[in-house]
């Protein structure tokens, strides 16, 4: 009777863990599950959201085209207040998605062909990069465009180059586009595109990154005042950051005209040594930055563009830079 208790009990310890095992092999096949319905799940959204972008960037170039191309007699008919093209900012629907597209005019970003060492440092301030790194990008920027090859204090040439993981040579020249900024010494990709960054109080706050105040596109290192950021305003030598806030939040409301409406309507006084480096004409070539989301998910695209308008193109624009890599900030 004794040992027929035993075998029970036996049987029912071997019972016992054979559920316990069955239960852990469910639970890792329901886990394993989740996952991949999550991946697949994320991989869709990933996909819709990357031509939700592009149809972004299709919209954005549509509206300039037709505003671009639109008689004036027709605009001025229309009388209405600066639109979202005005205001460097256009969203929209596509689908069961929405996208939201930044808009810069070249013209309000500042050329790194001719960009002066003041005014280089005076930019590594306002966006917050810190010395040494503002010294090591400014010298570094400086010796990557000369045609020579001695390196300033905190710059570099070919001897800092070949030394890298994979190695290059120093540039010794003009660039022929933004993202050359790079491969300068100093330069990373979150000084590049910008970054989050966590404030004193707790909040996010987003790092502008150098990537939006430079250009290559303008043919003169003046920048207009209609389309330039603020922290470019803000770089332009013997600019008052007062003055250019007050010109940064006057544009959002009316573009200016022209430069006189500046120190006849604001009440800021600009000599000559800023004068010059301002204007209010446009380019015509613009970087978008277009932003694809699928309806409530948080997988997000990001695709930059550098569109040229153009009559004389069967499209009447065309694409001098396209990236489908810009990190999700």
């Amino acid at each position: 009777m004794c040992r027929r208790r035993d075998d029970r009990g036996v049987i029912l310890i071997a019972l016992l863990w054979i559920l316990t095992a069955l239960s852990v092999i469910a639970l890792s096949f329901s886990r394993e599950g989740f996952v991949e319905v999550s991946a697949a799940r994320n991989a869709r959204d990933l996909s819709d959201a990357y031509y939700i972008a592009r149809a972004g960037i299709n919209a954005a170039v549509f509206q300039l085209l037709e505003k671009r191309f639109t008689p004036r007699v027709q605009q001025l008919e229309l009388d209405q207040p600066p639109d979202p093209l005005d205001l460097g900012r256009v969203t929209g629907t596509f689908g069961d998605g929405s996208y939201e597209v930044e808009i810069q005019d070249e013209s309000g970003k500042i050329n790194l062909n001719f960009v002066s060492e003041e005014q280089l440092r005076a930019l590594m301030q306002v966006v917050g990069i810190q010395q040494p790194d503002s010294d090591i990008i400014v010298d570094s920027i400086m010796d990557w465009r000369d045609v020579d090859t001695a390196h300033r204090p905190s710059g570099a040439e070919d001897d800092y180059y070949q030394n890298l993981p994979v190695p290059y040579k120093a540039k010794n020249n003009r660039m022929e586009t933004v993202e050359e900024l790079l491969l300068v010494r100093g330069v990373t990709p979150e000084y590049y595109y910008g970054h989050p960054e966590r404030s004193p109080d707790g909040s996010v706050i987003y790092r502008y990154g150098l990537s939006r105040c430079f250009t290559v596109y303008s043919t003169s290192n003046r920048i207009s005042v209609n389309y330039a950021p603020l922290y470019v305003l803000m770089s332009v030598p013997g600019m008052p950051p007062e003055a250019a806030r007050m010109i940064y939040e006057r544009r959002q409301v009316k573009p200016f005209s022209n430069i006189d409406q500046i120190n006849r309507e604001i009440g800021v006084s600009l000599g000559p040594t800023t004068l010059p480096y301002l204007m209010v004409e446009d380019t015509g070539v613009y970087t978008l930055t277009a932003a694809g989301r699928r309806g409530d998910s948080r997988v997000r695209r990001v695709i930059r563009a550098v569109v040229s308008l153009d009559s004389r193109e069967a499209k009447r624009y065309k694409v001098f830079y396209w990236n489908e890599n810009v990190p999700n900030f």
